[in-house]
């Protein structure tokens, strides 16, 4: 999905709403290094599930750093939850996402920060060693 389509003129501001006293409900997280474009995740589909929530007059938030640091998250107010919940399943039975899809997607984007972290670590000492040697 272009990222353009992402209404972002209608996501609402969760750091406000937390500071109201009240948490935001996250359905969706990932690294926020590895955000891309206005803060999006670097994954497509992930956009796209963004943008299909959007379309069903769900408030969503882009939750930069909101429970955990380097953590963002999608993220929907207290009294959109059941209908959120809803709308996914209603996804998933029409096989626009895959079942568990925001679990599984986020794993593999922390994955992702994961690997690229052993690999860099691990080409930094290969690096050490070539230039002892």
């Amino acid at each position: 999905m272009n990222p353009h389509a992402i209404r972002f003129d209608l996501l609402f501001d969760a750091d406000e709403y937390y500071r109201s006293g009240i948490c935001p409900w996250t359905f969706f997280a990932y690294p926020t290094s590895l955000a891309v474009e206005r803060g999006l995740p670097p994954d497509n589909e992930a956009c796209e599930l963004l943008g299909h929530v959007q379309n069903h007059e769900i408030d969503i938030a882009i939750w930069v750093n909101g429970i955990a640091e380097n953590t963002t998250y999608f993220a929907c107010r207290k009294e959109d939850i059941e209908r959120l919940r809803d709308v996914l399943q209603e996804l998933e039975d029409t096989g626009i996402i895959e079942r568990d899809f925001c679990s599984k997607r986020s794993e593999r984007l922390f994955a992702k920060l994961a690997k690229g972290t052993e690999q860099s670590v691990g080409h930094g000492a290969a690096d050490d060693a070539d230039s002892n040697g």
